[in-house]
């Protein structure tokens, strides 16, 4: 078996998440759903929350009021603990049940834990996060029906966003829409079911230390040498998308940094290859098998193109370049200008002639377009950076000569 963790905040979409890998064929272990059934009435762990935090959150039939139980812990830490205290351990016994049910399979299986970021694991060949910013999170959370200021509350008490990002070895970007989701969960079902099977103990809670010898939340640092960087110009620019490229967090300031691409023009141009699409036009026509355009780069002496740019190691480089397959990776290091204090080459990815060609035929024929949450998830990206950045990327971004579309449907060529 292969045992890999899954986590995110509320209103990330962990839960969709897991369903589309369930689908695939994993084995999930639901934390959420084995605390429901620890907690059904008249178990011990029930018993045992009723002495701690009093019978008002039992109703007459003895189940437990959820709601009232959060009020108490989520604005409370020292009873979210005790909380903690009594229902992890009969979760970790029920939690190794269900893992050595796969152990002589093939089977992925995968630990759905909200809170893997704060209780690590021991033995995870990977870890998933599923991000989306904050205030998006509140919202899909109160569209749910849940109260902001629970919702605030509970995020509050969770990890912060950074610190779970930097867990990751595999970031999925749910601030787009489900045909986007779909193909990030393609993408990354094909990398998991290729890592080695999982050794020695599993899903047991792991200790960290940090390097003067005391526990600590955080990951081990990577010590992989930063070779190279990469300069990204489109939805790369948000460091979630970063995160989800590369496969770990950089560090804005560290080993990520604002800079500028002279020589090029940003250009609606990139013909996606491997996935087709369909949706309804404005006059009612539907396209079938469209090309989804994305963003590309063309040579346009007197112009500059703003961005970022993020340092790599040299197995980032060589994932960067198969991920990029359609893609000529060129030098620019003499084109870049950045405050990053650096003699490492950097790189920027430039369409082939085969994807332009792509999106031309496409365009010429009618069935071409611009993913409408591509397009707005771009545009947020730079807002990330202040009105400023955000700005110069709208005036030297020419508009699309295809039609924003909301994709009805995708599928991987």
């Amino acid at each position: 078996m292969i045992v890999v963790g899954l986590t995110g905040g509320i209103g990330a979409g962990k839960s969709t998440v897991s369903k589309l890998l369930a689908e695939r064929g994993a084995a999930i272990v639901d934390a959420d759903q084995i605390a429901r059934d620890l907690q059904a009435p008249g178990t011990p762990v029930v018993q045992a929350m009723a002495e701690r935090f009093g019978s008002q959150i039992l109703d007459d039939d003895g189940a437990l009021i959820r709601p009232e139980v959060a009020k108490i812990v989520f604005s409370d830490e020292a009873a979210l603990k005790d909380l903690n205290g009594i229902v992890h351990p009969a979760m970790q016994a029920e939690i190794q049940r269900q893992i050595d049910l796969n152990k002589d399979t093939d089977r992925l299986v995968v630990l759905d834990f909200p809170l893997l970021g704060e209780n690590p694991r021991k033995g995870l060949a990977a870890t998933i996060v599923v991000d989306i910013p904050y205030e998006l999170a509140v919202v899909r959370a109160v569209a749910r029906g849940m109260d902001e200021e629970d919702v605030r509350n509970r995020i509050n008490s969770q990890i912060t966003r950074e610190k779970r990002l930097a867990t990751a070895t595999h970031v999925i970007d749910n601030s787009g829409d489900l045909v986007d989701l779909v193909a990030q969960i393609d993408r990354l079902w094909a990398e998991l079911i290729e890592l080695p099977p999982t050794d020695g103990p599993v899903g047991e809670p792991a200790e960290r230390e940090s390097s003067d010898g005391d526990k600590s939340d955080a990951p081990a640092a990577d010590q992989a040498p930063r070779t190279s960087w990469v300069f990204g110009y489109g939805s790369l620019v948000s460091p979630a998308s970063m995160a989800r490229t590369i496969k770990r967090v950089a560090e804005p300031g560290v080993d990520f940094f604002e800079a500028e691409l002279s020589g090029y023009g940003r250009r609606w141009n990139y013909g996606v290859e491997h996935i087709v699409a369909s949706w309804e036009l404005d006059d009612g026509t539907v396209v079938d098998d469209g090309v989804i355009v994305a963003l590309g780069l063309v040579e346009a002496p007197g112009e500059t193109v703003n961005g970022v740019i993020a340092s790599l190691s040299a197995d980032e480089l060589a994932y960067l370049d198969r991920r990029e397959r359609n893609y000529d990776r060129i030098d620019a290091t003499d084109i870049i200008t950045t405050a990053a204090d650096t003699s490492d080459p950097i790189y920027v990815y430039v369409p082939r002639r085969s994807a332009i060609e792509r999106y031309e035929t496409a365009r010429d024929a009618g069935t071409a377009g611009v993913r409408r949450t591509y397009w707005d998830l771009v545009d947020a990206a730079f807002a990330e950076f202040g009105p400023e950045q955000q700005a110069q990327y709208r005036a030297t971004t020419p508009p699309p000569d295809v039609p924003l579309v909301d994709v009805l449907s995708a599928k991987e060529r």
